[in-house]
């Protein structure tokens, strides 16, 4: 288990699988911010899997802590873009290369 402080708000990051959570049997992680909690399953090769897991799982890692930073930042109940898995799944996958251009810029 680990622990991230989400704009002063401590959320535990826990990796289960399907029989620890029934949730995982549709989802491959969730949030819950009443609970604090970023809940992602613990992946297996399949022939349905991506090559690189690891990579994977930091993606919906990053994708839930997204929402998570969202959530606390009171816009999960008022805010129809903040909810949108497409502009969370954009930030998730791209983050990387944007902390990497503004540590290059030295602007982090």
């Amino acid at each position: 288990m680990n622990k991230v402080n989400v704009l002063g708000t401590e959320y535990k990051v826990l990796i289960k699988n399907e029989n620890e959570d029934e949730k995982l049997k549709n989802y491959d992680g969730y949030c819950d911010s009443s609970i604090n909690m970023i809940i992602v399953a613990e992946l297996k090769e399949d022939l349905d899997t991506v090559a690189d897991l690891e990579v994977y799982k930091a993606e919906v890692i990053r994708h839930e802590l997204i929402h998570a930073f969202l959530d606390q930042s009171g816009l999960k109940c008022c805010s129809d873009w903040a909810r949108n898995e497409e502009m969370v799944d954009f930030f998730a996958i791209q983050m990387p290369k944007m902390v990497k251009a503004m540590n290059e810029l030295n602007i982090i």
